[in-house]
């Protein structure tokens, strides 16, 4: 009875490591972050990011990095998902990556967006920012 319990929880396990992710979920994800970010409310940031995003930097951090952004490239105008991908990411998780072009007055960025399932939903685990064409 042991080895069949064992064998259960392995097999359950390697079904939930293997699982592949929903991309429409994590473009859902990134975009409600995006919004916040594109009206200014930055306290709200966290509940989009992994716990090791948040642990990288405070609420405050956070919030007056976006701010000097917004002052850089303008207001945000639209965004466009222009690649979605299933992956794994360095720590072999399953992962969605995702590249946004997003408009803003000033310019227009280019957003890389890495999304895992943290087990209390799809986070944000990798965000970086760069002008278009850099």
């Amino acid at each position: 009875m042991k080895k069949i319990l064992i064998l259960f929880v392995i097999l359950i396990a390697g079904c939930s490591w293997f699982k592949k992710l929903d991309p429409v979920k994590a473009k859902t994800v990134v975009e409600a972050l995006e919004q916040k970010i594109g009206a200014g409310d930055y306290t709200g940031l966290s509940q989009y990011y992994s716990d090791e995003m948040n642990s990288s930097e405070t609420t405050e951090q956070r919030a007056d990095k976006f701010q000097k952004l917004h002052d850089a490239m303008g207001d945000f105008q639209s965004m466009e998902c222009v690649y979605a991908k299933d992956s794994t990411d360095g720590n072999d998780i399953n992962c969605v990556n995702l590249e946004y072009k997003v408009k803003h007055t000033k310019m227009t960025s280019v957003e890389d967006f890495i999304v895992i399932d943290a087990g209390t939903g799809y986070k944000v685990s990798m965000h970086m920012i760069r002008q278009e064409g850099k």
